[in-house]
């Protein structure tokens, strides 16, 4: 899945690339246009899939696939930087082993960012992005899935972690945008287990890694 993510990532680099060269050649016989806006306030949502570590304190480690969907209402503050804050949610599945056995897991996460963003423009089309930031996020949906059935609800609660993000995005116009933009996320914290379902761990979410598409449209 790595190497999947990166040959990804360098693919539509290179596209965007193509793209932008194209555009740059067809506008030396046009008059130029100012793709950039005023705007203060833009709408940010992406969507992403990846991979995820799921780290235990006592059980073994396994990983998980994840989907990911952010919504995000950004301010803009001067030319390059800005904050952006909104809902994230996560999807994350797979299978795992701990002492009660194989099992398939499945868990859904609501997610609160609070990011700081830059942005550089490489032409009047396109912009390379980045943001970091922190997160709270807790647990929406939680089952396990074993042999013998499934246990629900197993770990609850709320914990924290860091967000950050790199990408390209192409301007269409003065207000709408769409790019790609690579991922990553990791809990700083660890969340215990109802030891009444028959799990006694505490766990962590890291090296979550997505990629995915970003759509921007300035308010």
């Amino acid at each position: 899945m790595k190497k999947l993510n990166f040959s990804i990532l360098v693919a539509l680099i290179f596209s965007f690339s193509m793209l932008n060269a194209q555009n740059d050649h067809s506008d030396k016989n046009h008059d130029n246009h100012d793709y950039g806006s005023d705007a203060r306030f833009s709408f940010l949502g992406y969507g992403g899939i990846g991979y995820a570590v799921v780290d235990n304190d006592n059980q073994p480690n396994y990983n998980l696939d994840i989907n990911t969907a952010d919504f995000l209402l950004h301010y803009r503050i001067g030319k390059r930087y800005g904050i952006a804050t909104g809902i994230g949610f996560d999807q994350l599945t797979g299978t795992g082993f701990n002492a009660g056995g194989n099992f398939y897991h499945e868990r859904g996460t609501l997610r609160i960012p609070l990011l700081l963003s830059v942005n550089y423009n490489l032409s009047h089309k396109v912009r390379l992005i980045a943001n970091v930031g922190v997160y709270g996020k807790t647990i929406v949906r939680d089952e396990y899935s074993f042999v013998g059935g499934t246990i629900d609800d197993v770990y609850e609660g709320w914990n924290f972690g860091l967000q950050t993000g790199i990408g390209l995005s192409y301007n269409f116009n003065q207000k709408v945008s769409l790019g790609i933009m690579f991922t990553t996320q990791g809990d700083f914290n660890r969340i215990d287990s109802d030891p009444n379902k028959g799990i006694a761990d505490a766990q962590k979410i890291t090296g979550v890694n997505t990629i995915g598409l970003l759509f921007a449209i300035n308010l």
